[in-house]
């Protein structure tokens, strides 16, 4: 199995690597003093030397093995030069591996720790489309917001430094909006993050563009919300005792052909009375 070099960009897949499995690492500093970091499942983590060496890593090297349980990462450095060591807990806290990490030596002993001031809110912060996870709400609605925030994601990497990690937290909370299910206050906040890229000159779209493009996929979340709302009020006419529903049932069908014209307005004020002459059957 290669050895997978390990950038910052790539720090979120180690720790999700090492939530399956334990597995081997190695860290140390190439000519021009970058951290240089290799992973392999399943080897001895001294293995990891040689392929270090030909990407152009130099000593002094650092090796062992880690593995992740829930919000640890729990790292066991059988060879650990305190020099390394710190320069391995810059590197992971630059990068911000989402999880807390204790360094460990071969016999156990805990070496140091990397503990963010608030892990909850770090990772919160950093949450980008990868992190979406909102089981029982409508796929359909989340995958539009899921798109979005997937297109807009490596044009904020474009703006400028204080703007760009602006951006990147209104992001990480877009995503905690849809993972808990407010996603009327997620798709404000997308956006807002649109329209500060498209004013920028970093989208492909004028803030026109955008700003219609946005509406339209609203449009489309609330219509599928309504047709969900039409079929129930079907179902609840086609029990309304005779007189009432044969009109009840061709205000429905009003109300089906508003939707198909697009007219969420129109057909949710038709529903609105649907649901006021149901209410007064019972």
């Amino acid at each position: 199995m290669c050895a997978d070099r390990v950038t910052g960009d790539e720090v979120r897949a180690m720790v999700r690597e090492g939530a399956k499995r334990r597995t081997s690492f190695a860290f140390c500093l190439d000519p021009l003093k970058d951290p240089l970091m290799m992973i392999q499942p399943g080897n001895k983590p001294e293995s990891l030397r040689a392929p270090l060496k030909q990407a152009g890593g130099k000593p002094p090297m650092l090796w062992g093995t880690y593995v992740v349980q829930g919000d640890q990462m729990e790292m066991t450095c059988e060879q650990a030069p305190a020099q390394m060591l710190m320069q391995l807990k810059r590197f992971l806290k630059s990068n911000r591996p989402k999880v807390n990490v204790l360094f460990y030596d071969d016999g156990g002993n805990i070496l140091d720790s990397l503990k963010p001031e608030s892990a909850t809110a770090d990772a919160a912060q950093n949450a980008d489309s990868s992190d979406i996870s909102a089981p029982g709400i409508d796929s359909k609605a989340i995958d539009l917001l899921k798109r979005r925030l997937k297109r807009i994601q490596p044009r904020i990497a474009l703006a400028p430094g204080p703007l760009e990690l602006k951006l990147n937290r209104a992001l990480g909370k877009s995503v905690g909006l849809i993972n808990s299910g407010r996603l009327q206050e997620a798709e404000t906040l997308i956006l807002v993050i649109e329209r500060a890229l498209a004013a920028l000159g970093k989208d492909r779209e004028d803030e026109d563009t955008t700003l219609k493009r946005g509406q339209r996929e609203s449009d489309q979340r609330s219509l599928g919300a309504q047709v969900k709302r039409a079929q129930g009020l079907q179902a609840h006419v086609a029990r309304a005792p005779g007189p009432a529903r044969d009109r009840l049932t061709q205000a429905i069908h009003k109300a089906a052909r508003l939707l198909k014209q697009r007219d969420l307005n129109g057909a949710r004020d038709a529903m609105d009375k649907i649901e006021k002459a149901l209410t007064s059957l019972v």
